[in-house]
């Protein structure tokens, strides 16, 4: 008697279950990409414990679970895979503008001619100082503002929108998912546009002086000026640039919404 009893309370307790993992494994990808689900500096134990939690969130007060019962294991591992997918779309589409910051960092720390591991060779660490600098800024600003929960119900509203196992991969959604890779990589190098200019101002000055004055040997200058000069360039503007970075995070609803559309 008590066997069936339990067998009955399993039973009944599968939907959910199925719901549950579904969900999990939709935001399991995004929690691994976006820094603000936790990235991959989290350790791995919070970043599952989140997705669980959202994902019993969303099962038992938003309601979320399959318009059909799975009927095999097949049609399951197939619904499994086409959420892995999606969460990965997400994930990558809600982590383009972090990755802009990096990239705009580290170009601007190749234009300077400084790194970590230019500077502290002993340390052992291939890690750009400006990039790592713009991207955990980008990221205490998002998290400390009003752009995280913004975030948050972009993700949220995503599973009213394409519904467990309704993910269809389609070229569209692929092409979308692609041009805002390409614009995170503009954005980037917009962010390193002003020290591309200022780099090119001092050689452009060391090559008049040195014309002017061939006897002096200016060369051994223009590293010094290149890290100086760009650090002052890079401390006047790191508000015009954070400006820029939060406008692709706060781009970032829209962008999450037209790749939900596309996906269904």
């Amino acid at each position: 008697m008590n066997l069936e009893l339990v067998r009955a309370q399993l039973e009944a307790l599968g939907p959910d279950a199925v719901a549950v993992a579904l969900c999990s494994a939709r935001l399991l990808p995004v929690a691994f990409l976006c820094p603000l689900l936790g990235g991959q500096a989290t350790p791995m134990t919070v970043r599952l414990g989140l997705v669980l939690s959202l994902s019993l969130f969303l099962r038992v007060e938003g309601g979320i679970g399959l318009a059909t019962p799975v009927t095999s294991a097949l049609a399951l591992g197939g619904w499994v895979l086409r959420e892995l997918l999606y969460g990965v779309s997400v994930g990558l589409v809600a982590a383009l503008p972090f990755d802009a910051a990096r990239m705009g960092g580290r170009f601007i720390d190749l234009l300077r001619g400084t790194s970590a591991e230019a500077s502290l060779p002993w340390a052992g660490s291939r890690e750009s100082a400006s990039g790592e600098g713009l991207y955990h800024l980008l990221v205490g600003l998002a998290m400390t503002g009003a752009v995280a929960p913004w975030i948050f119900g972009s993700l949220i509203r995503g599973f009213a929108v394409v519904k467990l196992g309704a993910f269809v991969p389609s070229e569209a959604a692929a092409m979308h998912v692609v041009t805002l890779a390409g614009g995170a990589l503009a954005t980037g190098l917009a962010v390193g546009a002003p020290m591309a200019a200022a780099t090119l101002a001092v050689d452009c000055f060391l090559a008049l002086a040195s014309r002017a004055a061939p006897q002096m040997n200016l060369q051994e200058l223009g590293a010094p000026l290149r890290i100086l000069g760009g650090g002052v360039v890079l401390w006047l503007g790191i508000g015009l640039l954070c400006e820029r970075l939060l406008a692709g995070v706060l781009a970032t609803d829209g962008a999450l919404s037209l790749l939900g559309t596309l996906g269904r």
